[in-house]
């Protein structure tokens, strides 16, 4: 069969611990319980599974892959680039020289297998017939004694096969021959008297053919011709070292040596040989159209695929995929195993030098299933190391939800390709960035940081990445154990932004950007918990405790001491401040603290299985739930097929058949809640119920307490599928009767209803009143009673129980452009206020109060059971008119006099009788601010041509701005004539009219 023979080629390291890792076998692992919420991620199947032995005729292609990592190989062909049919599990090859168990030549497939399901050599021999679909089966008398008559195959020849058998020779030495064994004749000896063989290649017309020569086991390659039986010597190597190169086409057999090709013609083989100068030294594969070779890219570490026209009509060009297994068909044709970022894993025909766009010259392998390399979980999100979906693996991610539905994982998503080698059991999780470690001997293995597929900061270099342990990462740093700090007690704190390296003490943590450590005080018996900022290097104690700790591990407040004490097996869980705290269990695993969870682990009463457990922190205390047993590992070099996340509550393993199971390990959370503070169950239809709600995201049962200081009153109960609790409180007793106003404290327990973990109790107040709110407002009538300025105080008061707050509005009426008075809209002065007062004029006023407009002030209140009461009855100030104002006329002699006391720091007096002063009064009620004094005169209020009043301003002891007259004028405003006319003292010495101000209410 035209073959490659792996050993032509340097195989890069990274691809032979690719082979050697894809061997780890699953283990089983116990299901996840049925009480739990968890969901599965389908066995992953790769896009590019290992393919070998490939072998193609003209349109049909035959290779060898590996169904599971824990079977033999199947045969599989296709036909035209169609679907892969499996021809079921190869015989076991592995005897020291490479044998083609599935090829393909002339339209016949073979297939070697055997009775033996653990795999033994080959007994037999499928040939079908691609054609008609008829099979001939060819027996193999292999029994493994090596005796006389104990065959081994060796390798197709068309429609027949080559098969190695065991004889003594004339004087009883043992020996072998290669036989041509056909259906329906003769087996046919083509070599003979040799010690064994080897097929390099091979045809339906003819094989190149590696003979150990006896006696002494010499070495020697030989065409040999199936119709003649006329064989060539190729070459004669001296050690079991192959020629750099053979060619083996349809057309000629020769061997390469540097750029010389040294072929002989396969139709007259003994017409001797020609010697070529090929375009390129240290090619490997010559078909009749394409010269391929690999050559070592040093920069990558990766040896890449070239190739041209065998004639050199085209130049060399690097084909710019990962190709393995090239191959000579017995057509000519080089075909090749190619893996692309961009394409599924297919083998391709090459021609001409380039990778072939015909139809039918790709044919896409099978998926097989992905191997697991390790497991990491953060913040909700699930990483998959998967080192067989391409030659250099990929990481993977899916994002985690838990809701009322159950647990949902996205589809797998791609993070990155690795860009140097594999990731083996190196990989970490935090703050949206990975850790992996890739690579390793004989080139520099090294820790790196990605985050969204990119690479973060520098990366740490290492000549093997066995001999280094990660202890924490946080997104940013590193905390590393190695040889030279397991024997000084001290780990690394690596930064990848810079690569600056330190040592801190054995047993550190990374958290919130700082490294904690442990201290002894002194010569005492109590260490200190020490935080270090890592930008800032401030250090301080945050948790002081009594017993040697051993290593720390920190979620934000929360410190857990992995073990308390010399050779102990019990961990202290405290919160930062604090000197005591929890024991918690270490005896059979070290327990993991994560943010507002801790995971612990419990062994079967046999001693077997491992059981990972979950106890929620904070909130209502919970007992620790069993999530799985711990699936273990295939051996010591393999990665833990489980993890668990230290930022969100999930945990995840993978079973034997490479279904990766997640659970959650939470407690129900509330994504919202709205519990209104109060309400009214007085039958208004407004707020009469009270109705808080709580979104969970799981579905729960719960219960509503309430109570009135230690007395319990009323206690509702239900439960939410979709988890929206809504109970609804009428007011009502438990037995019925109408409860008090005031507040009642309540509290909410809620419960899953699949797993029966607690969630954290939420309590609250909330006030019962039946008496809507309500207040009164308060302010002077004319401003002037108040104040010598525009400004009016105004207050407020509650009328019933429970106000807490007060809204504040205001009115007025002005004159529109028609000359007609109109009230205008309510504005808001004040909101929510709990002042009982304010100055409307001052600071924080609206508006600046204008003379001769009525402002009307309103009050509504607000109590603590949430109700909103109706807006007050108005309390109306005037603001009045000053004596100097234009709209006064004044008639007879009046004089201006300064006073800082009287309305706006003015009077106007007369003693005069007749004077008068003359004004129009829009509005509804006439007020006449004076000044009484003891020499006040009298005064006539003449309204429409009437008197309607006289006004005596005597008074025994001087008073500024009061109100001496009102009238009301009528109901709606309409236009009045007023006149205030000077009257004869009652005596000389009481004559003077002293006028401070004019208010007409509108």
């Amino acid at each position: 069969m035209p073959s490659h023979r792996r050993r032509f080629l340097a195989v890069p390291a990274a691809l032979t611990a690719l082979a050697v890792a894809q061997a780890i076998t699953p283990v089983t692992a116990v299901a996840v319980p049925a009480t739990d919420v968890s969901t599965t991620l389908a066995a992953r199947t790769t896009s590019a599974p290992a393919a070998d032995e490939i072998s193609g005729s003209g349109q049909a292609v035959v290779w060898r892959q590996k169904t599971a990592a824990d079977t033999l190989a199947h045969g599989w062909l296709a036909v035209s680039g169609g679907t892969p049919q499996d021809l079921g599990r190869l015989a076991d090859t592995d005897e020291g020289v490479n044998v083609d168990a599935v090829s393909v030549q002339d339209g016949v497939a073979a297939a070697a297998t055997s009775a033996n399901p653990n795999g033994d050599l080959a007994d037999h021999v499928t040939l079908r017939h691609l054609d008609s679909g008829d099979e001939d089966v060819l027996p193999i008398a292999y029994d493994s004694s090596g005796a006389a008559g104990d065959e081994r195959y060796r390798g197709q020849a068309g429609n027949a096969i080559l098969v190695q058998q065991s004889y003594d020779d004339d004087s009883s030495a043992h020996r072998v021959r290669l036989l041509l064994r056909a259906p329906g004749s003769e087996d046919r000896t083509l070599l003979s008297d040799d010690e064994q063989y080897e097929i390099l290649a091979s045809d339906a017309h003819g094989a190149l053919v590696l003979r150990r020569t006896a006696p002494g086991w010499g070495h020697e390659i030989v065409y040999v011709d199936f119709a003649t039986g006329s064989t060539v010597t190729v070459a004669e190597p001296t050690t079991d070292e192959l020629p750099q190169g053979l060619e083996f086409t349809p057309s000629r057999v020769g061997v390469i040596d540097g750029a010389t090709l040294t072929q002989w013609q396969r139709s007259a083989p003994g017409d001797g040989s020609s010697t070529v100068t090929l375009p390129v030294s240290g090619a490997h594969w010559i078909s009749d159209d394409t010269l391929a070779w690999y050559q070592f890219d040093s920069s990558d570490g990766v040896s890449e695929l070239f190739a041209m026209a065998r004639d050199g009509s085209t130049a060399a060009k690097d084909l710019g995929g990962t190709f393995t297994d090239l191959s000579v068909g017995d057509d000519g044709k080089m075909r090749v195993t190619l893996y692309r970022p961009d394409a599924d894993a297919a083998i391709q025909t090459l021609a001409d030098g380039r990778v072939s766009t015909a139809t039918g010259d790709a044919t896409t392998i099978p998926a097989g299933p992905a191997r697991l390399d390790a497991l990491a979980l953060s913040h909700g999100a699930l990483y998959t190391a998967d080192d067989s979906s391409r030659q250099q693996g990929v990481l993977l991610r899916s994002n985690l939800s838990a809701g009322p539905a159950g647990a949902s994982a996205s589809t797998p998503s791609r993070v990155l390709d690795y860009s140097d080698g594999l990731v083996h059991q190196t990989l970490a999780a935090a703050g949206g960035r990975v850790l992996v470690g890739q690579g390793g001997p004989p080139a520099l293995a090294h820790l790196q940081v990605y985050e969204d597929g990119k690479l973060v900061g520098t990366q740490l270099d290492f000549y093997d990445l066995s001999d280094v342990n990660v202890v924490d990462f946080d997104g940013a740093h590193v905390l590393l154990a190695d040889k030279t700090t397991a024997s000084d007690g001290t780990l690394l704190l690596d930064a990848f932004a810079n690569d600056a390296r330190q040592r801190v003490p054995a047993g550190s943590a990374l958290d919130g950007g700082a490294v904690y450590s442990s201290v002894r005080n002194g010569t005492t018996s109590t260490w200190a918990i020490r935080r270090t900022d890592l930008t800032t290097g401030t250090a301080t104690t945050v948790a002081t405790v009594s017993c040697l700790p051993g290593g720390l591990q920190v979620r934000g407040s929360r410190i857990l001491l992995t073990t308390c004490g010399a050779a102990s097996t019990t961990g202290l869980l405290l919160k930062a401040g604090s000197s005591t705290g929890t024991a918690v269990d270490a005896s059979v695993h070290t327990p993991i603290l994560g943010t507002d969870i801790l995971y612990t682990f419990t062994k079967s009463s046999d001693g077997g299985a491992v059981t990972l457990n979950a106890q929620p922190l904070g909130g209502t205390a919970t007992a620790a739930q069993p999530l799985f047993a711990l699936p273990e590992k295939a051996n010591s070099a393999a990665a833990d097929r489980w993890a668990v996340d230290r930022d969100a509550p999930w945990a995840a393993w993978m079973d034997a058949a490479g279904v990766t199971h997640v659970t959650w390990a939470g407690v129900p959370t509330a994504a919202s809640a709205a519990a209104p503070a109060g309400f009214s169950p007085n039958g208004d239809g407004s707020a009469d119920t009270w109705t808080p709600t709580w979104a969970y995201n799981r579905p729960v049962s719960w219960t509503l307490t309430l109570k009135s200081g230690s007395t319990q009153v009323r206690s509702l109960t239900g439960t939410a599928s979709n988890g929206k609790v809504a109970p609804v409180w009428n007011g009502r007793t438990q037995t019925g009767g109408a409860a008090a106003e005031g507040a009642y404290t309540w509290t909410l327990t809620v419960r899953d209803t699949v797993t029966g973990r607690a969630a954290a109790d939420v309590s609250g107040k909330v006030t019962l009143r039946r008496v809507v709110p309500a207040a009164s407002v308060t302010a002077p009538t004319v401003a002037s009673s108040a104040a010598t300025t525009a400004s009016v105080p105004v207050t407020w008061s509650a009328k019933t129980a429970g106000v807490k707050s007060y809204d504040i509005g205001w009115r007025v009426a002005t004159r529109n452009s028609a000359g007609v008075w109109k009230l205008g809209s309510l504005q808001t002065w004040r909101t929510g206020t709990t002042a009982t007062s304010a100055v409307f004029g001052k600071a924080g006023s609206p508006v600046k109060p204008v003379s001769g407009l009525t402002y009307r002030f309103y009050v509504r209140a607000h109590d603590d059971a949430g109700q909103t009461g109706p807006w007050s009855k108005a309390a109306t100030t005037g603001i009045p008119v000053d004596d100097r104002a234009a709209a006064l006329h004044y008639t007879g002699t009046w004089k201006s006099v300064a006073a800082s006391s009287a309305w706006s720091g003015t009077e106007r007096t007369s003693a005069a009788k007749g004077a008068y002063v003359a004004f129009s009064a829009d509005g509804t009620q006439l007020r006449i601010v004076a000044t009484r004094k003891s020499n006040g005169g009298r005064f006539a209020v003449v309204v429409d041509g009437k008197t309607v009043g006289m006004v005596n301003t005597y008074a025994a002891k001087t008073a500024y701005r009061q109100v001496v007259f009102t009238r009301t004028l009528g109901t709606t405003i309409t236009t009045h004539k007023v006149q205030l006319r000077v009257l004869s003292g009652s005596t000389p010495q009481r004559s003077t009219v002293i006028l401070d101000a004019v208010m007409v209410t509108r």
